[in-house]
């Protein structure tokens, strides 16, 4: 019998006005019998988005569907760069990744499958540590040309420095937002959308970690330039992106899988 794994992408939008980074949609691969899928379609938070001007995406119009294919969809191959760009093995380096095993979602994943012409990034669900059965990410640090002198205290940085994380309570945009340091200095903030896990990863007995995984100084672009390992023990019943606005659209008819 065999046996079937999958990994989970979601979707954001950005709102032009607000800046309001909201969950529109999810991709999911699953891998069974060595064979790869793919099925994408909308989260509930997409109601939101909608009041804020989203729009379905052309390449998946109907929010009450759930699309299905052998292959990776279009919409999201383009968002890798392609591995015949001479800088292909910078990009991936970047990420931490080896070029010689990473996939498509992990490359999704980890650059966030971010282009000049939309608002839309992917960012992957936590998996357990296969050896700790610990919850472990990566992320790039948000806003770091925003925050004064940030990218000075990023380069006195080493692989395996363990950040500071603190909450930002007077932020204007979101009091939930938390933000990373190092030595007394701010460097950046941890990604809006990773704010419920950490919340509930709070709770328990042990904080989570936030280490240093990857510094890449300019040329590298700014939100490249500091590449984080998110590690916390994980809790009973937990599962990554379980907030409602993560959650299947659920219209009122049944959904149907269409290919």
């Amino acid at each position: 019998m065999n046996e079937m794994a999958s990994r989970r992408l979601i979707v954001n939008w950005q709102c032009e006005v607000t800046r309001a980074i909201l969950p529109v949609a999810e991709l999911v691969e699953t891998t069974e019998g060595g064979r790869e899928g793919f099925e994408f379609g909308y989260l509930e938070g997409v109601r939101e988005a909608m009041k804020k001007g989203f729009q379905a995406f052309l390449a998946f119009p109907e929010l009450d569907r759930r699309y299905a294919s052998a292959t990776l969809f279009p919409f999201f191959k383009n968002r890798i760069l392609p591995t015949t760009r001479p800088d292909y093995l910078d990009y991936v380096t970047a990420l931490g990744l080896s070029a010689d095993t990473a996939n498509v979602v992990e490359l999704l994943g980890r650059s966030e499958g971010r282009r000049q012409t939309d608002r839309i990034e992917t960012v992957l669900a936590a998996q357990r540590n296969p050896t700790t059965g610990a919850y472990v990410t990566h992320f790039l640090a948000r806003g770091v040309r925003h925050v004064a002198g940030a990218e000075a205290a990023i380069l006195d940085l080493s692989v395996g420095d363990v950040l500071t994380v603190a909450l930002d309570a007077t932020n204007p945009k979101n009091p939930r937002a938390r933000l990373l340091g190092s030595g007394g200095a701010s460097i950046g903030f941890v990604p809006e959308y990773l704010l419920s896990d950490v919340e509930r990863l709070d709770l328990g007995e042990i904080p989570p970690t936030f280490t240093v995984e990857r510094i890449n100084p300019a040329p590298h672009p700014a939100h490249h330039r500091l590449l984080v390992r998110l590690d916390a023990p994980w809790p009973d019943g937990f599962e990554p992106f379980q907030a409602p606005q993560f959650q299947r659209y659920r219209a009122e008819k049944d959904e149907r899988l269409v290919g």
